[in-house]
């Protein structure tokens, strides 16, 4: 048997053990380093606006966790309206597979997990970036963070903004936005760690635009930075999240506690869509204004959770136990079809006058209370051996109050479980197994349905999985999982209503490799393979097709890192990243195409003047790659053009 360090605590703040520990996937972060140095795997991070990895908030496995609702802000549950201001947020850690085994009560599709500015060390941060560099104007944005420490180190407020008051999106449209925070934390007594948040962020652009092919066909090329969507449509949101985190600071062989209470809220004024429907391949089409005033989301997330760990030499155990509630109201708002008529999307669209102001009008109304208790069981071994094991119980109460019909509210009640267990096999390689039931948010119905911006009732979805890691070397990591998830998939019945009408399954493989292939070359790659069916009454008569509209069963990653030896600080990196076709009808008669698209970019770190700085450059879609892609409402959307990013960098 191999000699290994007693076990202990691998983070101060954090209650649980870690099972990572047993799979070796901690990572370090370095000042002014990319998100390809701290990746620990293949399966998404964000440090500050630059991510890397085969999946995102928006996108795992298939699913989208932004509808999902699986989320932790630093460790703690939080129930998301909208995500954190960026101002605060400095890392996103996309928390599936081996990544989610030390989750004390882990979600099935996986877990996005937001890291604020830390306030350990005095810094400070300034960005200066253009987000369209070969332009006339070329969009400058600005992105600061500053922390402070008082002598004794027991209180530190850490602050951020980002903004940019001339912003161009992929569809041509103009934007601003204003970000702002606070996170002061104290630390009180021996052990207790005080940690608050307070954002507030505001975006303002003209409204997206979205297009339906009239048949089977591909949809032409308009140009991209072309706004085809109404002068006056447009996308207003302001979004807060606020609350406190309160944790001991952890110790073994003694009581942890955690409680937390956190708000999310969204206030859009405004969330118009812009769609050209029935287009044909000359460009002709049916254009219309979806008008939505009036949208509110309001959500709370309380949670308390106590642990008791024994620790020895050679073995450790944690008790967990999990008190959560939640409660989130919604109103919708009030929608409006303003028809535009017979268009171009190749010549340019029509212009009219907008619609004027609804005042007085009542709103349709929806509420969800949530609570639940658990107990979870944690065991590591120092040989690397680990098991996870949890239960919880869930009740719901759902309430809506539609414009047309009487007041309905409907409960629920459901047991939730999850099992991890890691087995070492040798120096080298470990396995891996999990399974988790839980609870997830439900989708909003889209723009092109008929009870457009509707919240769906919250979901129980299932994930099983089995993995394998081999470490080929200490900074070069193999993995290699398998996995199946199934949830109910909402579609369009006969009458346009969007709903929950079959089950859908995402069964495959995923490969990652990360690390370092030599002394200056750096990889993070990846690929998921899967096989997505639809089964219910609607797939059985043949009114739908077995794969799920928009989705696609393939996507693959490459990133390369290289520091050059003949200029120390610079660092050239390129990453292709591949998405595989997807079905852009319900009865999957045709699909759009698969396609590859290829990034480059050069960082140069150098010291100015005592401080740590760098330049960043950027250029997404390098090669100007055209591409559709179908979305699950079958609203289609096109890759954007290529851009050019420039930043500088001071301090870290």
């Amino acid at each position: 048997m191999r000699s290994t360090p007693p076990l202990h605590r691998s983070t101060p703040t954090r209650v649980g053990s870690t099972l990572l520990t047993s799979l070796g996937l901690a990572c370090g972060a370095h000042a002014q380093e990319g998100p390809t140095h701290k990746a620990g795997d293949a399966f998404g991070h964000r440090i500050g606006q630059e991510s890397i990895g085969l999946y995102s908030e928006s996108l795992v496995r298939g699913f989208n966790l932004q509808e999902s609702g699986n989320y932790r802000l630093e460790d703690a549950y939080f129930v998301r309206a909208a995500n954190p201001s960026d101002a605060v947020v400095e890392a996103v850690r996309v928390r599936v597979g081996s990544q989610a085994l030390d989750l004390d009560f882990p979600a099935p599709s996986g877990l996005v997990d937001y890291r604020l500015i830390a306030g350990d060390r005095e810094r400070s941060k300034l960005e200066l970036g253009f987000q369209h560099l070969s332009d006339n104007n070329p969009r400058p944005y600005l992105r600061a963070h500053v922390a402070r420490r008082s002598n004794d180190g027991n209180l530190s407020l850490a602050a951020g903004f980002i903004g940019s008051h001339s912003a161009r999106y992929i569809f041509g449209n103009e934007a601003e936005y204003y970000g702002i925070g606070l996170v002061p934390r104290a630390r009180l007594g021996e052990r207790w760690q005080i940690t608050g948040v307070l954002t507030r962020y505001q975006h303002q652009y003209q409204a997206d635009v979205g297009f339906t092919p009239a048949g089977t066909q591909a949809l032409p090329r308009p140009e991209r930075l072309r706004y085809l969507g109404q002068p006056w449509s447009r996308y207003d949101t302001r979004n807060s999240t606020y609350g406190l985190i309160a944790a001991t600071i952890a110790r073994d062989n003694a009581w942890d506690y955690r409680w937390s209470s956190l708000y999310s809220g969204v206030n859009r004024p405004r969330s118009d869509f812009n769609l050209f429907d029935a287009v044909q391949p000359d460009g002709r089409a049916e254009a219309a204004t979806v008008v939505a005033r009036g949208r509110r989301i309001e959500a709370w997330g309380h949670e308390a959770v106590a642990s008791y760990d024994w620790t020895g030499a050679r073995q450790r155990h944690e008790l967990t136990g999990l008190a959560r509630l939640r409660r989130s109201d919604y109103r919708n708002p009030h929608v409006d079809y303003v028809r535009i008529g017979p268009v171009s999307i190749l010549e340019g669209t029509t212009r009219i006058d907008g619609p004027g102001a609804v005042r007085g009008a009542p709103y349709s109304t929806a509420a969800i209370d949530q609570y639940e208790f658990g107990l979870g069981w944690q065991y590591q071994h120092q040989d690397g051996f680990a098991l996870n094991l949890g239960a919880r119980r869930a009740h719901i109460e759902q309430r809506s109050h539609p414009l047309t019909s009487p007041k309905h509210s409907r409960a629920s009640a459901a047991w939730l479980h999850n099992a991890a267990l890691v087995v070492p096999f040798g120096r080298r390689t470990t396995m891996f197994a999990a399974t988790a039931r839980g609870i997830e948010e439900g989708v909003s119905a889209p723009e092109n349905a008929a009870n457009a911006y509707e919240v769906l009732r919250p979901i129980l979805a299932r994930q099983h999985e089995l993995g394998v890691k081999w470490q080929a070397r200490p900074d070069l990591a193999l993995l290699a999982t398998a996995f199946e998830i199934e949830k109910p998939s909402p579609g369009f019945d006969n009458n346009a209503v969007y709903r929950y009408l079959t089950e859908v399954s995402h069964r495959g493989i995923e490969l990652s490799l990360a690390g370092d292939l030599g002394e200056r070359l750096s990889v993070v790659a990846g690929i998921t393979q899967m096989q997505l069916r639809l089964r219910g009454e609607p797939v059985a008569d043949g009114s739908m097709g077995k794969r799920p509209l928009g989705r696609s069963a393939r996507q693959a990653l490459l990133n390369l890192n290289y520091r050059l030896a003949s200029v120390p600080g610079l660092s050239i990196d390129a990453d292709a990243n591949y998405y595989g076709p997807r079905p852009a009808d319900a009865l999957n008669r045709f699909d759009t195409p698969g396609y590859a698209v290829l990034n480059l970019g050069a960082r140069y770190r150098f010291d100015w003047a005592g401080t740590p700085a760098a330049v960043r450059l950027r250029i997404n879609n390098a090669t100007d790659r055209y591409a559709w892609i179908a979305g699950t409402s079958g609203i289609q959307t096109y890759e954007p053009e290529r851009r050019i990013m420039l930043s500088l960098t001071l301090g870290d």
